[in-house]
């Protein structure tokens, strides 16, 4: 991983602030709205394999953080 630039840096803590936190929890939920009426078409243009294949990616990618987070904890203990 490269050493980010300030304003990189800044961007990086907003996004993953507890705003930009319940952003992304908010566009997930939404788009489950839509899944649960029915409605994927009117949220996206994604075909239904590529947006299940995001899907999974956003949540591997979750689980693996959560792993690393755990793990570093041991480290800090």
């Amino acid at each position: 991983m490269s050493v980010p630039t300030p304003a990189l840096t800044e961007r990086i803590r907003r996004d993953y602030s507890a705003e930009g936190m319940e952003e992304l929890t908010l566009r997930l939920d939404l788009l489950h709205d839509y899944a649960s009426a029915g409605r994927l078409a009117d949220a996206t243009t994604l075909p239904r394999a590529e947006l299940r294949a995001w899907l999974e990616e956003i949540i591997y990618i979750a689980r693996e953080t959560l792993r690393e987070m755990e793990g570093a904890d041991v480290y800090l203990r």
